[in-house]
């Protein structure tokens, strides 16, 4: 059977080394990265003048922090080093000159274990004091392994010593596959060598008349290649961000996880509000309950809420708890940067959005997502009202090709009056995708804000499944590129 010349490279040098030998040897010989020989050796076994053989070895390497105690010694060999040189006793203080911060703790919990050291007092700092030297076995394991690895060459006590330097994270166990490629005796190449070149050389020389050339199909097609791009749905929000800022607005950004101050007391939404139920917010654990704000805005924002502070209204008429505001959940609106923009903008003409996630406890459908993605917006100046309002969401709509948009009345607990807006779809019909309105005295006030404030969040992903043409909102952040080229994205 012919050989093509990398596999006749390959058998001629195997014959070299003896016959057999293992693939990085192989690799070593032919100066080609050892995972080339994995397929060639396989090619040969399977034309029967090779067989091969995997072996699998487990070996110990070194963790950087093994390395360090490889080359300077075990913590408590530096420890017991350091006593020796010292007449047995040091002060507390002395072991940072030879130990690290983070294995202090670790050397004296041995040392006083064991029963070489004792913590006695002295002065103003603890004196450590020699009791016993000890062999250190750990050190003699570590400083073979640093040499070699291999876990058969360990007796059994080393083995024991191993997991002990594995717990304390100085060394890992990490598997090689190794591949034995042996010639069958008696079996050599027929039909000569196949290749796949032609040069010019080969042709000037007449090497051609010698060798064999694997067969060429002229009229086969070349093979089709997939130019990489962006996801649509990426591409798409990149658009929205540019027309915005086109239309003057700047990006404004902030924190996944955010305090119920900021995502829902300063937006006038009733700490006993349904949306606040644990049912509809994802509540965070691990992250200190904090509210950073300034005092006068906490105080402006708790009387809104129990009795309309300066803002004439009654407020919600309950006593407004700090414990609660101060909760850290993950973002439910994008609302909560807008609001915050706006306490640190307090002077006009103020033009901002923000395009991120949000996150809340939905059940998921085709229309519904646990994390989504939400435009928000706002914009502030003197003597702004509803019709502002509606000619900056018509212009921006407009730009991004929507022109099956219809504006409700709504209602929000931070705005008034208050506006929906529906986009049709092909064929889920009329579907929301807006929520706006101007924002209300009782979120304003507390902020030092004196001008009228339009705000507006689109759900931007389902004017993404209009744009795309898809009817499934979990299409958007499909992975799966066969299924991306189909629908000719």
């Amino acid at each position: 059977m012919p050989l093509s010349q990398s596999e006749a490279l390959l058998l001629k040098c195997l014959e070299k080394l003896g016959g057999k030998a293992e693939a990085s040897s192989l690799a070593s010989s032919l100066k080609q990265p050892v995972n080339s020989i994995f397929p060639l050796s396989s090619l040969l076994a399977e034309k029967g003048y090779v067989k091969t053989t995997e072996i699998i070895k487990e070996k110990f390497e070194l963790t950087e922090e093994g390395t360090y105690c490889a080359k300077h010694g075990m913590p408590e060999t530096r420890l017991l080093r350091l006593l020796s040189s010292k007449g047995g006793t040091v002060p507390l203080d002395a072991l940072k000159t030879v130990l690290k911060p983070t294995e202090i703790s670790a050397a004296l919990g041995w040392g006083r274990k064991a029963g070489a050291i004792a913590i006695e007092k002295g002065g103003t700092t603890p004196l450590i004091v020699l009791k016993r030297t000890l062999n250190i076995e750990l050190e003699d394991v570590i400083k073979k392994l640093s040499k070699d690895g291999e876990k058969s060459a360990l007796t059994p006590k080393e083995l024991e010593l191993v997991s002990v330097l594995g717990e304390r994270g100085l060394i890992t166990l990490k598997e090689t596959k190794q591949l034995i490629v042996e010639m069958i005796r008696g079996i050599r190449p027929s039909g000569g060598v196949v290749s796949n070149v032609l040069t010019s050389d080969i042709i000037k020389s007449g090497q051609w008349r010698k060798i064999t050339l694997s067969p060429y199909d002229v009229t086969a097609s070349p093979p089709s290649l997939k130019i990489g791009k962006k996801h649509p749905y990426l591409e798409f929000l990149e658009e929205v961000k540019e027309i915005l800022i086109a239309m003057g607005f700047e990006e404004a950004s902030g924190s996944y996880v955010e305090s119920e101050f900021w995502n829902f007391d300063t937006l006038f939404q009733a700490q006993d509000h349904p949306a606040r139920a644990i049912h509809d917010s994802f509540q965070v654990k691990g992250v200190e309950p904090y509210i950073d704000a300034p005092e006068e805005v906490i105080k402006g924002v708790k009387a809104a809420h129990e009795y309309g502070g300066k803002t004439g209204s009654k407020g919600w008429g309950y006593r407004w708890d700090i414990m609660i505001a101060k909760r850290p959940i993950l973002r439910t609106q994008t609302t909560a940067v807008s609001v915050r923009y706006l306490s640190t903008h307090k002077v006009p003409p103020v033009k901002t959005f923000c395009l991120s996630k949000n996150f809340r406890p939905d059940v998921i459908d085709s229309r519904h997502m646990v994390e989504f993605c939400q435009l928000d917006g706002i914009i502030g100046n003197r003597n702004m009202n509803v019709r502002h309002l509606l000619g900056a969401l018509k212009e921006f709509t407009m730009q991004l090709g929507f022109k099956d948009i219809k504006f409700t009345p709504g209602y929000f607990p931070f705005t008034e009056p208050s506006i929906e807006a529906y986009a049709k779809h092909p064929k889920l019909g009329w579907i929301e995708c807006l929520g706006s309105g101007l924002f209300r005295p009782e979120v304003l006030e507390p902020l030092g804000i004196k001008f009228p404030v339009l705000a507006w969040a689109f759900g931007i992903d389902r004017l993404a499944m209009i744009r795309l043409g898809i009817d499934d909102i979990r299409e958007l952040h499909t992975s799966n590129l066969e299924s991306l080229r189909e629908k000719g994205w």
